[in-house]
């Protein structure tokens, strides 16, 4: 008596773990972000500027709260109404003529950044994070 009360437990205890993890599993995330880029373009001189086409196709507004290239952060100019006020370790997002750090969904911006440390021969990593964990990673070579 005692071993069937012992497995009609565990039985139950497995059925709940399973029914949990299934559950979980199988819940929608709801309406999320997602980036894209189109093109890129990198000017030389005594600074080299990033310019990136980036798209939200997503379904909801993304902040892009930090801006990285081959892992080292750059600061968002939230002051600077052209590109030619942009310095170097500092970015800004377009968006319609307006500088700003809102990517609204369904909306293409530019993102600017002025970096004075690519090598020509390397291939560099840029990565965008967003408010809401949305990230995107590309590649650029000067």
């Amino acid at each position: 008596m005692l071993l069937i009360v012992i497995a009609v437990a565990a039985a139950v205890v497995t059925y709940t773990f399973v029914m949990g993890f299934v559950g979980t599993g199988t819940q929608s995330r709801g309406i999320t972000g997602q980036l894209i880029y189109d093109a890129y373009s990198v000017t030389d001189g005594t600074d080299a500027n990033i310019t990136a086409y980036i798209r939200n196709t997503g379904g909801v507004d993304l902040i892009i709260n930090a801006v990285y290239v081959d892992g080292t952060p750059y600061k968002y100019n939230s002051t600077a109404t052209s590109t030619a006020e942009v310095y170097s370790g500092e970015w800004l997002l377009l968006v319609g003529g307006s500088n700003t750090a809102n990517l609204p969904a369904a909306s293409t911006g530019t993102l600017y950044i002025n970096t004075n440390n690519l090598n020509a021969a390397h291939w560099h990593t840029v990565r965008l994070v967003c408010t809401d964990g949305t990230t995107l990673e590309f590649s650029v070579r000067k």
